[in-house]
């Protein structure tokens, strides 16, 4: 593992660590007042007893709810507690966490509470009713961090970034290949870590893969949506020059995909498999003798 890579682990263990850090602050944050766009709150405890003119989404922490949404409330890994006056005007989703509080009626849309636990997914209010809309609120939402997660990692790293769209473009049956392999040796590493962590000695190796496979992914993931977003801008031959371009570029195209059944399917399980080969060719690019046009150019202008 690179120095980079590692810096990078320890970015990722710190903002997943927020929301439990959060957890312990004892002083809520109140809202009394009028918020005129969207409430996103990550951790913490949050109390809103004014008006919400557009959507509150809430990840992780604790929501208490005595006042008014003009839309929607979503709310991930949340304890929602619903006061005697809440108003929610379109729908309530809280998945994970726990839900509770009384009036139902109160919200004028659907109310999707789905608990997960290792022993059972119930509901506490009304039945799940997983209609087409609540599956678009969660694939914008889930596609929208992942843009949040890319510019991110982009900020943090972009020449390997830049360096990856050339590789990618320059090496593209190879890479595709390197992933097919990537995958096969990634499962048996998972399943010998599975093994060892039977003893003591496997729990750290587990977790330490599981850790180096969510870097792999994240890394190609960020790399895809800027060569998308790279390779459309240069068909349209938009003047737009922007790495934030490139990658919300690449989100839509992801996002649109996903709602086109079966081929858009087939195409994010291909794009998944170049996500992993071009994250592992460029962590492991020395030793597999990868090399852009660029790289070639210099090599011959040094020589």
């Amino acid at each position: 593992m690179t120095k980079k890579t590692f810096i990078f682990s320890i970015f990722l263990f710190f903002i997943i660590s927020i929301n439990f850090a959060n957890q312990r602050i004892k002083i809520p944050k109140v809202y009394n007042d009028v918020i005129h766009n969207n409430l996103v709150s990550v951790g913490k405890e949050i109390v809103v007893n004014g008006i919400i003119e557009k959507s509150l989404i809430k990840i992780g922490g604790t929501l208490n709810l005595n006042g008014k949404v003009n839309k929607d409330v979503v709310c991930i890994g949340s304890k929602v507690i619903l006061g005697r006056d809440f108003l929610i005007k379109g729908d309530l989703i809280v998945i994970g966490g726990s839900l509770s509080g009384k009036n139902p009626h109160n919200v004028k849309g659907n109310i999707h509470n789905v608990n997960f636990s290792l022993k059972k997914i119930d509901t506490s209010i009304t039945p799940i009713k997983i209609n087409k809309k609540t599956i678009n609120l969660i694939k914008i939402f889930l596609l929208l961090i992942s843009l949040i997660i890319a510019l991110m990692v982009f900020g943090i790293i972009p020449l390997k970034i830049k360096k990856g769209e050339e590789l990618l473009n320059d090496n593209f049956l190879r890479i595709g290949l390197l992933g097919i392999v990537s995958i096969v040796v990634f499962i048996i590493i998972f399943l010998i870590s599975a093994i060892l962590s039977f003893v003591y000695i496997g729990i750290p190796i587990m977790l330490i893969f599981l850790i180096f496979l969510i870097c792999i992914f994240i890394l190609g993931r960020t790399i895809m949506f800027y060569s998308i977003g790279v390779m459309i801008i240069g068909k349209l031959n938009l003047s737009l020059f922007s790495p934030a371009i490139f990658i919300l570029t690449g989100v839509i195209v992801y996002l649109v995909l996903s709602y086109i059944p079966i081929i858009g399917f087939v195409i994010l399980k291909i794009l998944n498999i170049f996500e992993l080969g071009i994250s592992v060719g460029v962590l492991f690019k020395k030793r597999l003798n990868l090399k852009s046009i660029s790289d070639i150019v210099a090599e011959y202008g040094s020589d």
